[in-house]
């Protein structure tokens, strides 16, 4: 008895791990283009959104960006690793990003600083 009830917890604990801390983020995979970004900031008169794209490389957690007009909206030009659980995505310098996809849009709302007063930001992408 004693042994079926060890096993018994064992299957308990095995079946009761914790897998919503897993970062699901295949769905982010593929290139993605800058539509808008929604922030206490100025940008020039019209903004060229659409000329940033990231790619994200899920394979190997990272992020590649690519700015091809005059304004850096996201992150400078390069690529970027980065690690995560459930729908939050920490770069390598610590910033993070929530994230939420509905269809073929993509949404980075970046984790602001409660201290801080008006550094939210928010990056609307559309997959390519």
């Amino acid at each position: 008895m004693k042994k079926v009830l060890v096993s018994l917890f064992v299957v308990f604990l095995v079946s009761c791990s914790n897998d919503d801390d897993r970062l699901e983020d295949s769905v982010l995979n593929g290139q993605w283009t800058l539509t808008n970004v929604s922030c206490f900031c100025g940008f020039p008169d019209p903004p060229e959104f659409n000329l940033t794209q990231v790619t994200f490389v899920t394979a190997s957690n990272q992020i590649i960006v690519s700015n091809n007009g005059s304004q850096v909206y996201f992150r400078e030009d390069g690529t970027y690793s980065y690690s995560g659980s459930n729908n939050q995505i920490t770069l390598e310098d610590g910033s993070s990003y929530d994230f939420e996809i509905s269809e073929n849009t993509l949404e980075l709302i970046f984790v602001d600083e409660p201290n801080i007063a008006d550094d939210e930001v928010n990056y609307s992408f559309v997959r390519n």
